[in-house]
This record gives C-alpha cells, sequence and structure tokens, in this order.
C-alpha cells in the first residue's frame, strides 16, 4: 500500500496542472447533478417496502383509500354565520375542486386565451382578467399568480408574462395528475333523507342547474343549512367544530383526501397558495402532507443556510490554524470539492434529500476539513526539511507520509459509515451509503489538489506564524498540549478514575433513553405546525390517525346488528373518559351510515340514530339506498373508506389527538396500539380477525428498525475498526486500545440523551457511526505517530510526550473545525437537527479528549509495545 500511495504522489508532484485540470472537470461535470437534487420526508423514503407492516399499509389503502394522510383545516370567519364567509368559503373550496378532475379541452382554451391575451401589444392586468371574466376559478388563478407590483391598470411587463404563463403551465400539470380525490366540508358534504320507503342522498347546499352551489344570502337561507347541518349527529366535530363551553358552531372543517399519487408537495404548495389568497377566512392547516411539506421547505432552508454558516466556520479555523492565504484556500477548495462531488452524485442517481441527509452536506465539509488540515500541518511541520531537499523532493516526503495515514483513516471511516447499510430505514441505508463515499472523495481530493497546488506554489512559511521574522511563535494551542501530556504521563490513573465515574453516571442515563420517530416532534415545540396540530385535534379530533381492518370472515356479516353493535361497542370504548390515554379524538365507521338511515327512517327522530336490531331493517336500508357507485365495485362511494365489497370486513378510521400530558411519540402509539390490540383480542367474536395499520403504526415499526439498526450498525462498525487497526499495527491490543474512546463516547452520549430526554430517531440514530467514522482518525493520527516517534531507547512517557507535540495540535485544529462546523447546525428549523448538532459537538470533544489524553494514558497505564514488526 505504501508503495501504491508513493507512486501516487510522486505522480501528482510530477504532473500538478494535469491533476488539478482533471479535478476542474469531474467537479464541473458532477456540480450540474446537484441541480437534480429533490427532497422527500414521505414514510416511503423510510420504510423497507419489504416490510410486512408496510405491506400491510399499502394492501388496506389499496382497498379502502388513503385516509390517514389528509389535510384537514379549520375555516372560520367573522360573523362564520353570513353569506359573506359562506361566498369565500365557496370560492376556497371550489379553487381545490380544480384539481379533483382534468377536463382536456377546458384548460387547451384557457391557455390558448392566455397566450393570446399576452400575445397582443398592450396586454394589462385589467384586460387579462376580463378576458377570464366568465371563468371565475381561472380569475382567481391568475390573482394569485401575478406579481404584486403589477398596478391592475398596468401593462404587464414581458417578464411578468413569461412568469405568468410558466405558473400556467405548471397549474396545468397538477392538474393533469388529479392529485385529490375527495373535499369534505360543509358545503361538499350529503346526508340521507328517508320517504315513502325510499332512502336518499341530498347535498347541505343546494345546486343550480349547472352543479354550481347555491350560496344562500338570506337569514332563512343560512338559517336552513344551519338546521341540515345540525341534523346529522356524526357531522359534529367531523365537518363542524363547536365551543364546548357555549355550543356554538366556531368553525367549519374542510379536508382534503388524496389520490394514490406518493409525491403531493407540489399539490400541497398550491393549497397553501390557495388558503394565502383568502385573508379574509381565518384558516388553520395540519395534517400528514402539509407537515411533510413544511418538512421539506426547512430541510432547503436549512440546506442553503447552513452550508455557507459552516464555510465561514471553516474559514476562520482554517485561519487561526494556518495564518496564511494558502492554508485557507487550498482546504476551502477540498471540502468544497468533495460536498460537490457527493451531492452531484446524489442528484444524478436520484437519491432525494431526508431528514437524515440533510446532514450530509455540513458533515462533509467538517470531515473534510480534517484532512486538509493533517497534510496542510504535516506540510508547515516539514516545512525546513523540504526547503532543505528541495521542493519536490522534500514534498513527496512529507506527503507520502501523512497520505498513508490520511489513506488509512479516510478507509475506516469508510467503512464505519457503510456499516449503516444494514440498516433496514432506507433514508439511513442511504446516509451511510453516500457518507461513505463522500469520504473516499474528500481523502482522494485532499491527497491530490493540495500536494499539486503546494508544488505549484511558492515555498513560503506563513509570517503569521514567526516570532521576529524568524522563531516561530508558541501558541495557545501549545501549552494545552503541555498541560494534557503531562497529565497523560503523571496522572494517568486519575484520569481512568474520573472516566469510570463518567461511565457510571452515562449508563444510568442511557437506560432512560427513548425511541420517537413520529414527524410531528421534529418541529419545534413554538412552531406553527406543532400549535396547529393541536388546535385540529381539539377542534376536530385530530389531524392523523390509523385503520383498524375488522374481519368477520362471512360475506355480508357487516350487515347484521350483532356485527355492527360491536363495531360501536368499540368505538364507544375508544373514546370513553377512562381512555384518555388512548388519545383517541375521533371515530368513523359504516355504523354511522346505518344508524343515519334508521334515523332518517323514524322521522329524523334523534333517539333512532342508532343500530337497528333487525338484520332484515339493514338489509332494507341498504337495498332502498341510492347511493352512486361510480367506479361499479358493488359499493356506494361514501362506503368505499369503510367497508368492503363483500360486505365482510369494515374499516374503522382513528384519529388521534393528545388528551393527556405525555407527548403523543411513537413509544406512546406504540403502547396505544398494544392495548387496543388486546382489547380486541377481548371483545371479538371468535372467528373474528383484526389488523391495526396506517401512518403512525408505520413509525413505530421505523422506530424499531431505528433501534435495530443502531445496535447492529454499531457493534460492526466497532468491530470492523478493531479489526483494521489490529491489522495496521500487527498487534491483537490495538485494537481494544484504539476503540477506549470511542467506547466512552458513545457510552456519553447515550447518557447525555436519557438524562436530558432526548430520543433516538432517524437523525440522532446516526451519531453513533459519525463518533467511530470520525473519532478513529484522531485515535489513527496519533496512534501511528507514537508507533513512528518511539524508539527503544526511548521511555513511554518521553514518547507520549513527543507525541503530543507532533500530533497533538492537527488533532485539536480538527476537532475544533468538527465541533464549531456541527454546531452552526444549530440554526436549524428542525429539532432533531438541533439536537443531533449539540450532540455531535459534544461527541467530538469527547473523542479529542479520548485521543490525546485517555488512549495516552492507556498506553501509560499499560506500556504496550506498538513497535514496527519486522
Amino acid at each position: 500500500m505504501n508503495k501504491f500511495i508513493g507512486s501516487y504522489i510522486r505522480f501528482v508532484i510530477r504532473m500538478p496542472k494535469i491533476m488539478l485540470f482533471v479535478l476542474a472537470v469531474i467537479s464541473l461535470i458532477l456540480f450540474s447533478g446537484m441541480f437534480r437534487l429533490k427532497f422527500d420526508q414521505s414514510i416511503e423514503s423510510f420504510m423497507p417496502q419489504g416490510d410486512p407492516e408496510y405491506m400491510l399499509y399499502q394492501k388496506v389503502k389499496a382497498e379502502f383509500g388513503d385516509n390517514d394522510r389528509f389535510i384537514i383545516m379549520a375555516v372560520s370567519g367573522k360573523p362564520i354565520w353570513s353569506t359573506k364567509t359562506l361566498l369565500k368559503m365557496d370560492r376556497l373550496i371550489s379553487d381545490l375542486e380544480e384539481f379533483k378532475e382534468f377536463d382536456e379541452q377546458k384548460e387547451l382554451r384557457r391557455i390558448h386565451l392566455l397566450k393570446q391575451t399576452l400575445s397582443s401589444d398592450i396586454p394589462t392586468f385589467s384586460s387579462l382578467l376580463a378576458v377570464f371574466s366568465y371563468d371565475p376559478a381561472y380569475d382567481r388563478f391568475l390573482r394569485r399568480t401575478i406579481s404584486l407590483s403589477t398596478l391592475p391598470s398596468g401593462l404587464i411587463p414581458p417578464e411578468e408574462r413569461k412568469r405568468i404563463l410558466r405558473s400556467a403551465g405548471i397549474f396545468l400539470k397538477l392538474k393533469k395528475r388529479i392529485y385529490i380525490d375527495k373535499i369534505i366540508s360543509p358545503l361538499t358534504m350529503e346526508d340521507i333523507s328517508g320517504n315513502n320507503d325510499t332512502l336518499e342522498t341530498y347535498p347541505l347546499i343546494d345546486k343550480d342547474d349547472e352543479g354550481r352551489r347555491i350560496i344562500p344570502v338570506t337569514q332563512a337561507g343560512i338559517a336552513k343549512f344551519k338546521k341540515r347541518l345540525l341534523k346529522n349527529p356524526a357531522f359534529r366535530q367531523g365537518i363542524y367544530a363547536v365551543d364546548p363551553h357555549t355550543g356554538r358552531i366556531t368553525d367549519f372543517c374542510v379536508i382534503i383526501k388524496f389520490t394514490s399519487i406518493i409525491n403531493r408537495n407540489p399539490m400541497v404548495k398550491e393549497v397553501r397558495n390557495i388558503i394565502a389568497s383568502y385573508p379574509e377566512l381565518h384558516i388553520i392547516a395540519s395534517g400528514v402532507p402539509y407537515g411533510n411539506y413544511e418538512f421539506n421547505e426547512y430541510m432547503q432552508r436549512d440546506l442553503y443556510e447552513n452550508v455557507p454558516l459552516v464555510l465561514l466556520v471553516m474559514t476562520i479555523i482554517f485561519f487561526l490554524n494556518f495564518r496564511s492565504l494558502r492554508g485557507v484556500i487550498l482546504p476551502l477548495t477540498t471540502l468544497g470539492l468533495s460536498t460537490t462531488w457527493t451531492m452531484g452524485l446524489m442528484g444524478f442517481l436520484g437519491i432525494k434529500i431526508t431528514t437524515v441527509g440533510i446532514t450530509l452536506p455540513p458533515l462533509l465539509i467538517a470531515v473534510g476539513s480534517s484532512y486538509s488540515i493533517h497534510i496542510l500541518n504535516q506540510y508547515y511541520a516539514d516545512f525546513d526539511l523540504i526547503r532543505a531537499r528541495g521542493v519536490r523532493r522534500g514534498l513527496f516526503d512529507a506527503m507520502s507520509h501523512i497520505s498513508t495515514t490520511v489513506i488509512l483513516s479516510g478507509l475506516t471511516t469508510f467503512a464505519a459509515f457503510m456499516t449503516l447499510i444494514t440498516s433496514r430505514v432506507s433514508a439511513i441505508e442511504e446516509w451511510g451509503v453516500f457518507s461513505a463515499i463522500g469520504v473516499l472523495f474528500s481523502v482522494l481530493i485532499a491527497i491530490t489538489l493540495i500536494p499539486a497546488a503546494l508544488e505549484l506554489l511558492p515555498l513560503t512559511y506563513p509570517a503569521g506564524l514567526l516570532h521576529d521574522g524568524k522563531k516561530k511563535k508558541k501558541r495557545v494551542v501549545d501549552r494545552v498540549l503541555v498541560i494534557l501530556a503531562k497529565g497523560a504521563v503523571k496522572h494517568y490513573k486519575k484520569v481512568f478514575a474520573v472516566t469510570l465515574i463518567v461511565i457510571a453516571i452515562s449508563l444510568a442515563g442511557a437506560l432512560r433513553m427513548k425511541v420517537d420517530t413520529e414527524f410531528l416532534h421534529y418541529f419545534k415545540p413554538d412552531d406553527p405546525m406543532r400549535i396547529n396540530s393541536k388546535i385540529i385535534g381539539d377542534k376536530f379530533g385530530g389531524g392523523w390517525g390509523f385503520d383498524i381492518v375488522i374481519d368477520s370472515k362471512h360475506s355480508g356479516e357487516v350487515k347484521t346488528p350483532e356485527f355492527l353493535k360491536t363495531i360501536e361497542k368499540i368505538r364507544k370504548w375508544l373514546t370513553a373518559p377512562g381512555n384518555e390515554d388512548l388519545n383517541v379524538g375521533r371515530t368513523d365507521a359504516f355504523s354511522d351510515f346505518i344508524k343515519r338511515m334508521n334515523m332518517a327512517m323514524n322521522g329524523d327522530d334523534p333517539k333512532y340514530y342508532r343500530i337497528p336490531d333487525s338484520k332484515a331493517d339493514i338489509v332494507d336500508y341498504l337495498e332502498i339506498f341510492s347511493g352512486e357507485d361510480d367506479n361499479s365495485d358493488g359499493r356506494v362511494d361514501a362506503f368505499e373508506p369503510f367497508v368492503d365489497a363483500d360486505f365482510s370486513k369494515i374499516n374503522m378510521l382513528v384519529r388521534l389527538t393528545k388528551k393527556t400530558k405525555k407527548r403523543v411519540g411513537t413509544s406512546e402509539i406504540r403502547r396505544i396500539i398494544k392495548k387496543i390490540d388486546r382489547h380486541l383480542d377481548r371483545v371479538l367474536p371468535r372467528g373474528y380477525t383484526h389488523e391495526i395499520t396506517g401512518y403512525p403504526v408505520a413509525e413505530v415499526k421505523l422506530a424499531y428498525y431505528v433501534v435495530s439498526g443502531q445496535m447492529w450498525g454499531l457493534a460492526l462498525s466497532l468491530g470492523f475498526v478493531c479489526l483494521v487497526i489490529m491489522l495496521l499495527f500487527r498487534r491483537f491490543a490495538a485494537g481494544p486500545l484504539a476503540l477506549i474512546d470511542m467506547v466512552v463516547t458513545i457510552i456519553i452520549n447515550f447518557g447525555v440523551m436519557g438524562w436530558f430526554g432526548i430520543s433516538l430517531d432517524a437523525v440522532t440514530s446516526i451519531i453513533a457511526a459519525i463518533t467511530v467514522g470520525i473519532g478513529v482518525d484522531d485515535t489513527i493520527h496519533f496512534l501511528n505517530s507514537y508507533r513512528s516517534i518511539k524508539t527503544p531507547e526511548m521511555s513511554v512517557s518521553d514518547a507520549i510526550e513527543k507525541t503530543m507535540y507532533v500530533s497533538g495540535k492537527a488533532i485539536l485544529f480538527t476537532s475544533l473545525a468538527l465541533v464549531f462546523g456541527f454546531v452552526v447546525l444549530v440554526t436549524s428549523n428542525f429539532l432533531p437537527v438541533v439536537l443531533f448538532a449539540l450532540l455531535i459537538a459534544l461527541t467530538m470533544v469527547n473523542t479529542t479528549i479520548g485521543s490525546i489524553l485517555l488512549v495516552p494514558s492507556a498506553i501509560r497505564l499499560t506500556g504496550i509495545d506498538l513497535d514496527r514488526r519486522k
């Protein structure tokens, strides 16, 4: 290996311009891939596609629809019972309904008219709107689109025309995909009436001959609508919210259910734009798709804001270390190229950036800085040697030695990160692969660009590191190293005593650590997403939930009163006053339809809002019910989310909200599901089966994968690093010695998480791998330098002190770069990323202390022999 590295370094130094040109060409190619990067926070980007829970989730969605991932809005106005509020709400819903169906001819006419108007000699805002005065929905789209700087009576500038056409094109593409499946609201809802042995549906808001809603304009009309709304008990907390103290209706509910398209972010973006165009209405939006969109927006903002901050921090660190222009530019270029190569490759391969992936750029920048600092530090340490032997020969000797160490460190870091491919969580697996690839890129670029550039640059020592132009300054870092060296040599027993006490405290904290992958908790407590979710939960029983599928195994069994009454008992138990710990805010089931039919056939008397005692009545109700069945699958369209075509099983929709002081995270959801599961085992008749699935259930399984992947990956990475160190130093004892600081750091990390209530999630779960991957770098540098310096005649104490002066400085500055490189992530919008940044910073401090205090103390305590064997 040494011969190969030496040959490569010699080639780089002999052909520096060619090597720099090659790096530039590759960088330009991969840079273009960065424009293809996309962001994804969906459960599909985390869960393995072959997981049984995930497959069940997909199966239930295919049969009953996607009922647990929807946008839910609380809409109100002042006053809520007014024609003005109802008209605004009607327009809001009409704008959303544009995406329920696609009329190609209608859309082509719109585009033709738009292009024709904008290409006229003097297109104005008013003339454009006049053209679409017959088309209110498109008129409102144009009003949302046109820049506020364009006055209604003024000309539309050429650039603004192009932007309008681009927006119209995006609008058309959104409509073509048909994102929205159904909109549930007081203005779109239908109720059931019973007359003359017929059951039929009727809209709460009447429609004209063209299908447009007739919004009441008189108090009598509004009163009629209100009476219809209040008639059906199922609508309470379903499509309207009531003040618990006064009993007055405070908000209307609008629920947007989506088709099977996975990436809903483009549609959610449009929904946000539509909501923003109705400032007269007070609208609170929540739900999983809405949260995922906000998540992606925050991730992009983090990426664009954090990378410049990290680079700024690195610039300061490089300047403090090297006090020269080349000492800043060369490392910055190295880490910039390595990050560009990695992210560009991800873009070309179609790998999306997830919550975990957002940490990649800061990681690569921090890790890349470590290799650059070690190489440049060696250059300045061997500066007199390079000047004495001549630039080419001296540079070759210095770079060959340090490049070997850097490559070995890089390979162990690569291996540590690659162990994450054992994780079943797709996002963590991808992070492991590309962080490992990024490390290889960092090493390759560092041992190529820096030696090539130094060969071309004049041989000069930084003036900032000189005293009186001759003598090298003794800086604060040198004094720190003296103190640490004395501590390791003279007080090594005390060092280990303190370490054991810290380990004991940390282990106690580690036992308190919990797992939580619930996406809502990724937002800070004061974030609007968290606040809105709580409001929606209080008003409508929750903005997300799961499905309980109960199968009788007999066709038509759902039509029996025994089955339906069993379902009603389960629903009552889920929301009973004594079961607040279940955090169930609302349930919806097929039995609601039967109860409403029974009430309708008995003069709308509320006391008949119950399951009838006779199966014949239920069968009759279903036979005379005149609901539509557009897809001809044997189920009325309104029944499809709740019952199968054979009427052998039902799907109960259960919404979650916070009812207790405990946060409804993954651990709590696991407990809730287990309690419901045990209850169903007890109360369901013999032969019935049940399955609980949905987004929260998938997140519980995801939490399991996070923990199992963490443990397995950690064991694998530690084992591999131990093996590499033993092979490198040809000593069995060298492996455990190198692991001391990493193991202690990981235990402290888990202890801090447990004591401070920091959950283990998809983001914080990769900290252990980073600890091993990066921590081993400093240990290898120290041990390799110690082995090179130690001679048979030299005492262990003297060798430790000399090693500290040679490699300790580089270790301190690389750790400083890593600490501050990650600390800037505290500006993130995500709570786990903020905690990740603080934990990584603490981890880097601990690994640094371990490599230059704990490891040398262990050498002093054991007197281990690391001399090279022939």
